[in-house]
This record gives structure tokens, C-alpha cells and sequence, in this order.
């Protein structure tokens, strides 16, 4: 298989994995034509298969699928070899009927096995791609091709997308709703203290400058006794008499 359709492939099988709940070992409805065509090209079913969807297989047919390998037909012996491998997938049918029919019934409305289907009938295919989330491959020159995803399983899956979407909106706005009512009751249940009046605070002692001393200030401002006697003799003002002796 070339690398571009092998990655190619791998993405549509992780789309299902993820969105369909798919895992390994896959399990593949086998239809009876699918097998013949796959021996007209001499290709090994159960090979090509993994091949397709890049992992390990459970290759599954009915009994109304036997009954129509079986039928005559130039490749029917090797087949028959090839089938002998599958499991045997139980159906309601005591009679045998179409194999496509068959297939149908067992996949249902909604694939709840997560089944793929290998197939080369037109009708059955198109059927199935009305069911979201059903792998299907068909042989195609020589080759198993897996189908791109149908329209309906991207549709199904942008509902789901969409209706997630809506539901975690209304989620949120009923969690805020019950927050709010939370908060409100708890309010309501703490009594109010009145809150204190707060006062002016004085300066930081620490970051006031000290004043400096009384008497510092005085004495700068008051000027000594002999200090003062000199200013009023360099004025021309006269100094004090003298008190006479007294005579004899």
C-alpha cells in the first residue's frame, strides 16, 4: 500500500476510534461477494484487510454468508478455504437468505457492535452510510479501498458537538445562579458589625524632626550683659558715673 493512502486511511480510522468508540482488534462483517472478488483478483481477504485499517482484524461471517460462498461458481473452493478462517457470526435465520440481507439485519439502525463491513454490493453500501459510524470497504482494481467518513456520521457528530455545546452553556449559567443564592444566604446568615470610626492618626514620630531646645533658642535670641554695655559705648551713648568718695 502506498504511504499517501495508508496515512490516509489511518485518519479515518482514528476518526472513528475517537468519535465511535473503535478499537483493536476490528470487526469486520465479511460478505460473500466480497470474498469471491477478492479471490478473482488473487488477493489473500484477510491480508488486505488489516492492510486497510492498519491494525489487527476479526474477520466475521454468517451463516447465510457461507451459504452463498458455497454456491457454484468458478472461484468457489478457494473461497471456501479462505471463509474457513473467519468466525462464525450467529444470525435468526434457519433458512438462509440473501447475504446482504442478512448483514443489514444484524448492523441494525445504530451498529451498537461497531462493526465495519466488507462488501461489494451497490445497495448494501449505500445502506450503510445512512448509519453513522460504520467503516466500509469494497475491492476496487485490485485493491481494498476504505471509504472516505459519510456525510451523515460528520453530520451526527456536529450535532453531538453542538448539543455538548448548549448543555455545558446552561451548565454554567445554573452554576452562577447557585454561587449567587450561596453568597446571598451566607450574607445573611452573618449578623453586620458596625464598623468603627476611623480617627486621624498622628504623624510617624520616626520620620518627625525633633524640636530643638528652649534655652538653645533663647540664648541665640537674648544677647549677654558685657555684650550689650559694649554696643551702647561704641553708640556714643555715656557710660555711668561713678559714685564719689567720699572725704574725710
Amino acid at each position: 500500500m502506498r504511504a499517501k493512502r495508508a496515512k490516509a486511511y489511518k485518519k479515518v480510522m482514528q476518526f472513528y476510534q475517537q468519535n465511535f468508540g473503535f478499537r483493536e482488534p476490528y470487526q469486520i462483517l465479511v460478505s460473500p461477494d466480497f470474498v469471491l472478488e477478492g479471490v478473482a483478483k488473487n488477493i489473500d481477504v484477510a491480508k488486505a484487510l488489516e492492510e486497510a485499517v492498519g491494525g489487527k482484524v476479526r474477520l466475521l461471517i454468517t451463516f447465510c454468508g457461507i451459504c452463498d460462498v458455497r454456491k457454484d461458481g468458478p472461484h468457489r473452493g478457494e473461497a471456501i478455504k479462505q471463509t474457513k478462517a473467519f468466525e462464525k457470526r450467529r444470525c435468526q435465520h434457519k433458512t438462509p437468505i440473501a447475504a446482504s440481507d442478512c448483514i443489514s439485519e444484524i448492523m441494525g439502525e445504530s451498529n451498537k457492535h461497531n462493526y465495519c463491513i466488507a462488501a461489494q454490493d451497490d445497495a448494501l453500501r449505500l445502506k450503510m452510510r445512512q448509519i453513522a459510524g460504520v467503516p466500509i470497504m469494497h475491492v476496487s482494481h485490485s485493491v481494498v479501498v476504505l471509504e472516505h467518513i459519510p456525510k451523515r456520521a460528520k453530520e451526527l457528530l456536529k450535532e453531538k458537538e453542538q448539543a455538548t455545546r448548549e448543555l455545558s452553556e446552561l451548565e454554567q449559567k445554573m452554576l452562577k445562579t447557585v454561587k449567587t443564592e450561596a453568597r446571598e444566604a451566607k450574607a445573611a446568615a452573618i449578623p453586620q458589625r458596625q464598623r468603627k470610626k476611623m480617627r486621624a492618626k498622628g504623624p510617624n514620630p520616626l520620620s518627625v524632626k525633633k524640636p530643638k531646645k528652649a534655652n538653645a533658642n533663647a540664648a541665640k535670641q537674648t544677647p549677654k550683659a558685657g555684650a550689650k554695655r559694649s554696643l551702647e559705648t561704641q553708640d556714643g551713648s555715656a557710660a555711668p558715673t561713678a559714685k564719689k568718695e567720699k572725704t574725710a
